[in-house]
């Protein structure tokens, strides 16, 4: 898995989604994980059960919330690689 980090004070949720959804478009799985202060994901996203954590899907893309690393991202989903599921991984940090 391929990670991308996005570092900025600005707003880029919107943008990250839109870039993810040209990546699953062309096939590739994707995930984005929200580690900035506000955690803006989760307004833009819409969730059944919003907790502190979560991952979510939102137009093929796994959009991960609330979480400080990527084996948390793991133990969440119940998988023991991350590597295996996703072909690219977008951080968006501040």
């Amino acid at each position: 898995m391929k990670k991308i980090a996005f570092i900025g004070a600005y707003d880029k949720t919107d943008l990250l989604l839109y870039i993810a959804k040209i990546f699953q478009t062309v096939g590739k799985r994707m995930l984005v994980v929200d580690s900035t202060i506000l955690q803006k994901a989760k307004y833009i996203v819409p969730v059944i059960n919003p907790t502190k954590t979560y991952v979510t899907e939102y137009e093929n893309i796994d959009v991960a919330v609330g979480f400080e690393s990527f084996e948390d991202i793991s133990d969440y989903l119940g998988v023991g690689n991350l590597d295996s599921q996703y072909d690219v991984a977008f951080i968006d940090t501040d």
